[in-house]
């Protein structure tokens, strides 16, 4: 669940209010639960009421801080995917994956890398700044399915 627990001041208030015993069991329940998501199974059944009562806050902090790191992860692998065009270059560099493709495709190298290069053009004026190389190499091969080479 979460990686560190918050602990809000006006549960702490609330939980003084409790008898003595109850309190550090609570307190201890509440710090697992929003670290490991573990349950209490064995608290008074006051100390579970207000349980309880904090549990639904608990839960929408930790979907809203899943969804913060989702999106900082996707915007940091996008932010580290390479630009379209060097993708593109990228790709013409990798000797491998040309030779896996002029196999596959019954293609020549030079058909292969002008095909690059219009495949960068056309994600470029789609608006696509950077690109992922898998994602690239997924376009780039759904490009050459159609791809009938010219005899000149």
């Amino acid at each position: 669940m979460k990686r560190t627990p918050r602990f809000d001041k006006a549960w702490s208030e609330s939980i003084a209010m409790l008898p003595a015993e109850l309190q550090q069991p609570l307190v201890d329940a509440i710090k697992e639960y929003q670290t490991t998501g573990a349950e209490p199974t064995d608290l008074h059944p006051i100390a579970q009421c207000v349980f309880n009562l904090l549990r639904p806050t608990i839960d929408r902090r930790a979907k809203a801080a899943s969804y913060r790191r989702r999106r900082r992860e996707a915007k940091a692998e996008m932010q580290s995917a390479p630009a379209t065009v060097e993708a593109g270059r990228l790709v013409k560099q990798d000797r491998k994956y040309i030779r896996l493709l002029a196999k596959r495709y019954n293609l020549i190298h030079r058909d292969i890398k002008a095909e690059i290069d219009r495949v960068s053009a056309m994600l470029t004026a789609q608006g696509v700044d950077r690109i992922p190389l898998f994602i690239y190499k997924e376009y780039l091969e759904h490009h050459l399915d159609g791809y009938t080479p010219s005899l000149t």
